[in-house]
């Protein structure tokens, strides 16, 4: 990719693919190193043999994290161009498993059929900040059938954006602030 094409470049931190360098296309906002390591660390157990989907992918930098830490799979949603075609080669260049998907989330969530998809073990969901999309996706997943039984979503947000209103079998089973990121990890209630 040409380096004007570029944001920067986001380290993988763990797992089989360690070290390797994932560019950044320019208008993506990579989820920060710091709230990756967090997150890595809540989901370790977890994160083995997962069914991942990585809604606005951007760089792809948390699903490829997962696959690297041995993840099963890992469906990646982007609607822009520049980085479904980055993602597109870096999946085929570092032979990992995973598919791209160009749609915009919320549409393609909105699929009766789930295309085929299995539910998913693990959801990244970092949406545009201040776009009020984490409730309507939380919503969308929980409705058609996206979230397995065990599910933990990881929910990403400007540290002053109100708390989504989450579906009622949805509840925070972890958060934290790093810098001016608000980072959740949800999951099925304890009542189901």
């Amino acid at each position: 990719m040409p380096a004007s094409k570029r944001n920067g470049r986001v380290r993988i931190a763990g797992g089989s693919l360690r070290g390797r360098m994932l560019a950044v296309p320019a208008g993506v906002r990579p989820t920060p190193a710091r709230a990756r390591e967090t997150l890595f660390n809540w989901l370790a157990p977890f994160v083995h043999k997962a069914r991942c989907l990585d809604l606005f992918a951007g760089a792809g930098a948390l699903g490829v994290e997962a696959l690297s830490r041995g993840a099963s799979e890992c469906v990646f949603v982007e609607s822009r161009r520049e980085p479904v075609t980055m993602l597109r080669h870096v999946l085929a260049e570092w032979d990992i498993n995973g598919a791209v998907e160009r749609a915009n989330a919320r549409q393609w969530l909105g699929k009766a059929d789930r295309g085929g998809h299995a539910p998913m073990d693990i959801v990244f969901l970092d949406p545009p900040f201040e776009s009020g999309l984490i409730a309507r996706c939380c919503t969308l997943l929980a409705v058609n059938g996206w979230l397995a039984d065990n599910c933990r979503l990881y929910l990403e947000s400007h540290q002053h954006e109100p708390m989504p209103q989450l579906p009622a079998n949805l509840g925070v089973l972890r958060e934290s602030v790093i810098g001016d990121v608000r980072i959740m990890l949800v999951g099925r209630s304890r009542t189901e």
